[in-house]
Parts: structure tokens; C-alpha cells; sequence
């Protein structure tokens, strides 16, 4: 009998160390400098608040590939029990994720990927698709003729890679529609000095297609200091709330709700701490916001 109580006594303790076990995220983010990113962020800090036995940890590598391999090394050293990042750099990055995934821990993608298996689960949006679509919403808007300026986020980004490919496969489709690409790493500031280039060598462009909502703020201001026609075709990706304010007075044509996937990659972690299956490669729904529905939808941030 007594012996009974003692294994039932050990039962219970082992119990409760199962579950009041604390479990360290290492957030790997590219930089806390974009609104994007710093909204990703924001989102996962007030979803692990939700769990106590969960413990985030950010480090920025403020847009630096070579600091986010050093944050994710770092996270390895610490023997994290999970690791989240966006990649800035698809190659690289895979080499020392595989280093994380030989250690046990868990890996968790969000919104880009890396060129291997190196990781438990990838979450995003599909950018390939959004890509098309927007090739598709431009070239009609255009009647399948003239210039579009693509501005392209970070080069080494799969985001960007894959909204490329989405777009350019729909527009090569339409022979009498040209495209001029400009990279701006998905940036405010670097969209202002792209556009500023742009217009000191006369480069003429029918409609923008820009790989964040955030580029077309930069994009509109200079338009407006040169005079510049501002309702011509523009989507973007995000929408956040100064896209939803172009789209309402005419001056973007769309926009495309750009989830962080954030939420969703706690839930995913929540799973596998309950052995519960986690599905390698998870899409989220995206949807098309123009003037027909862009009151009944809120923005981002």
C-alpha cells in the first residue's frame, strides 16, 4: 500500500513538471525598422502572453543576413526549444537551420523559406499566387500595353523571388507589356530614393506593382512633389491602413492582405508541444482588397 502511494506521489510530481515545463522561442526577425516586421513581432509577443509556459526571445538583425545567421547561432547555443525566422537569405540560412534541426529543435518559418527541408513547418500566404494576380489585375487595367514598374522587396527574400515569378510568368503572356525592375528591400525610405532616380532620368512607367504597401507611401510622396499623376494603376501587398486610404480616394488601385502568420505559428508550436501532427508547409488565404470591399475589411495595422 505504501509503496502504491509513493508511485502514485512521483506520478503527480513528474505531472507537474510536464506541465509547468517552460519552452524558450528564439525569434530570428530580419528587422524591427519595417512596420510589417514590427507588426509580425508585436503579434507574437501577445500570443505567446496567452501561454505561461511559453517564453519568446526577439533579436533583430536589422536587415543584415549575416547577423541573422549569427541570432539563429546564437539561439542554438542557448539550446532553444523552438526557433522561428523570416530568412532574409534562402541559402545560407538552410545551413544553419539544418545545425538547429540536428540539435531537436524545432523550427518554424514564417512568410519566407529556405531552399531545403531544413526546417518543421514553413507558414505564409502564397506569394507565387499573389504575384499572379496582381500581373493579371495590372495587365487588364493597362488593356495589355505599356510599362509597369515593378519595385521588388529584398532580393534574397523566397517573398520576393516567388512574387516575381508569379508575376512575370502572367505578363509575359501580354508581348506589348514591358516591365522595368527597381529594388527597394521593401522599404519606405529606399522607394523614395528609387523614385527620386527615377524621375531625375526621365524614366517613363504606366502603373506600379510594389512588393509592400509600405514602398507605395514612398512612391506617392515623391509623386506628389513632382507633380506627378497619382491615379495611375497601383497595387501593393500588406494593405495596411495608408493603403487602405489610397484605395478609398482613388490613389491605389489594390492591395492584398499580407498576413504575418505569426498567430498561427504559435498555434503550430501549441500543436507540437502536444505531439500533436504539424502539416511541413501551411498556405494562408489572402484576399484581393480594391474599392469594392476595401470599407468592409480592415487593415493590418
Amino acid at each position: 500500500m505504501f509503496s502504491k502511494i509513493i508511485k502514485i506521489s512521483l506520478f503527480f510530481l513528474l505531472s507537474l513538471n510536464i506541465e509547468a515545463k517552460e519552452y524558450i522561442i528564439g525569434f530570428a526577425q530580419d528587422t524591427l525598422k519595417n512596420d510589417w516586421r514590427l507588426a509580425q513581432t508585436n503579434e507574437l509577443r501577445n500570443e505567446v502572453k496567452k501561454y505561461k509556459n511559453l517564453k519568446l526571445l526577439v533579436r533583430s538583425a536589422n536587415a543584415k543576413i549575416t547577423k541573422q545567421i549569427r541570432d539563429i547561432e546564437y539561439f542554438i547555443e542557448q539550446n532553444v526549444d523552438f526557433i522561428i525566422t523570416s530568412p532574409i537569405e534562402s541559402n545560407i540560412t538552410s545551413l544553419v537551420l539544418k545545425k538547429a534541426i540536428d540539435k531537436g529543435i524545432k523550427v518554424i518559418l514564417l512568410s519566407r523559406t529556405v531552399n531545403s527541408n531544413n526546417y518543421t513547418t514553413f507558414i505564409a500566404p502564397n506569394n507565387k499566387k499573389i504575384g499572379q494576380e496582381a500581373g493579371e489585375l495590372l495587365a487588364k487595367e493597362l488593356d495589355y500595353k505599356g510599362t509597369i514598374l515593378e519595385l521588388q522587396g529584398i532580393k534574397s527574400a523566397s517573398s520576393t523571388q516567388e512574387r516575381t515569378k508569379g508575376f512575370e510568368e502572367i505578363i509575359r503572356k501580354h508581348p506589348n507589356i514591358n516591365i522595368i525592375k527597381r529594388n527597394a528591400n521593401f522599404l519606405r525610405a529606399n522607394a523614395i530614393n528609387v523614385m527620386e532616380d527615377i524621375y531625375n532620368n526621365n524614366i517613363k512607367f504606366d502603373a506600379i506593382f510594389s512588393h509592400s504597401d509600405s514602398m507605395l507611401e514612398g512612391v506617392r510622396k515623391v509623386m506628389k512633389k513632382y507633380n506627378k499623376k497619382i491615379n495611375i494603376p497601383m497595387v501593393g501587398i500588406d494593405y495596411i491602413k495608408s493603403a487602405k486610404n489610397a484605395i478609398t480616394s482613388g490613389q491605389q488601385y489594390a492591395s492584398f492582405v499580407y498576413q504575418t502568420s505569426a498567430k498561427e505559428g504559435i498555434h503550430a508550436i501549441i500543436d507540437i508541444i502536444n505531439n500533436k501532427k504539424v502539416a511541413k508547409n501551411i498556405n494562408l488565404n489572402t484576399i484581393k482588397v480594391t474599392k469594392e470591399n476595401v470599407h468592409k475589411i480592415e487593415p493590418l495595422f
